[in-house]
C-alpha cells in the first residue's frame, strides 16, 4: 500500500506501517510516560512500541486462522487508529469467518491478562516498567470488550453477520450488518465529540475510528453487491447471486 513502509515478516505475513503511524508515534509515547525526564520518555516509547506490538499480535491472531481455513494473508498494516489484516478473501463458512474473528480478540485477552498478571511482580524490581506493563495490559482488555461490540466490519460486528448468513443469506447478512455498524459509527460519532458541549475536547482517536466504521461498513455492502454481479457474468450463480435477485424483486 502506498505511503507504508515494511517492517519485517512474521509466520511470513508481511507487516507494514502507515507513515501517519510515524508521525502519531511520539504522541502515543507521551501518552504512556510513567515519569517525567529521558527516563520516563524511554518507557513511553517502550508503551507505545508495546501498544503496536499488541495490535499487530491481534492481527496476527485473525491471519494465522484465515490462513488455516483457507485465505491468503496480503499484508497487516498499522495505521494510528489501530491495524487492518488484509487477506486475498474472507472465509465463507460462518463458522469459519466466526473464527477468524474472535481469533484476535482472543489474542487482545491473552496479552492483557498476562500484562495484568506481571505487572505487580515487577513492581519491586523495576516500577516504572512495572506501570507501562500494567497499562498495556489494561488496554488489551479494553480492546477486547471495544473489538466485540457487533459494529461491522469490526470483530463484533462480523461474528454478528456471520451468525446472520445461515437464516438470510450472505448480502442480506452482510446489508444488515452493515446497517448496524453504521448505526454504531453514529454513536462513536456522538460520544466523540459529546465533551465540547460541556467544555471538553473532541475525542480525535474515537472520531477517526467512527468514520472508518462508516465507510468500511459501506464498503463490505458494495463489495457483496458486486461478488454476485461477478458471479453472474461468470455464469455461475450461487447463494449470493440468489440473494441479489431477493433484493432487487
Amino acid at each position: 500500500m502506498a505511503n507504508s513502509y515494511s517492517i519485517g515478516n512474521v509466520f511470513g505475513i508481511p507487516i507494514r506501517v502507515h507513515v501517519t503511524l510515524l508521525i502519531f508515534l511520539p504522541l502515543f509515547a507521551f501518552s504512556f510516560m510513567p515519569a517525567g525526564g529521558p527516563q520516563g520518555l524511554f518507557y513511553g516509547a517502550l508503551g507505545a512500541v508495546g501498544l503496536f506490538a499488541s495490535v499487530a499480535l491481534h492481527e496476527i491472531g485473525h491471519s494465522l486462522v484465515a490462513r488455516a481455513k483457507g485465505s491468503r494473508i496480503l499484508e497487516i498494516l498499522l495505521l494510528p487508529i489501530g491495524g487492518m489484516a488484509r487477506l486475498n478473501a474472507l472465509p465463507r463458512r460462518p463458522i469459519d469467518e466466526i473464527q477468524t474473528a474472535l481469533a484476535g480478540p482472543a489474542v487482545s485477552l491473552a496479552l492483557g491478562i498476562a500484562g495484568l498478571f506481571f505487572a505487580p511482580l515487577l513492581f519491586s524490581f523495576n516500577p516504572l516498567l512495572a506501570v507501562v506493563i500494567h497499562e498495556l495490559g489494561r488496554i488489551n482488555i479494553m480492546l477486547v470488550l471495544f473489538n466485540l461490540i457487533p459494529s461491522f466490519p469490526m470483530d463484533g460486528g462480523r461474528v454478528f453477520r456471520a451468525a446472520l448468513v445461515p437464516r438470510l443469506g450472505r448480502l442480506p447478512a452482510t446489508q444488515l450488518a452493515a446497517k448496524v455498524g453504521r448505526g454504531f459509527a453514529w454513536l462513536f460519532g456522538i460520544w466523540a465529540i459529546w465533551p465540547v458541549f460541556h467544555g471538553g475536547t473532541i475525542r480525535f482517536t474515537l472520531l477517526l475510528i467512527a468514520y472508518f466504521i462508516y465507510q468500511a461498513a459501506g464498503a463490505e455492502a458494495r463489495q457483496a453487491e458486486w461478488e454476485a454481479l461477478a458471479e453472474l457474468q461468470r455464469g455461475q450463480p450461487s447463494g449470493l447471486f440468489d440473494d441479489l435477485l431477493r433484493k432487487w424483486r
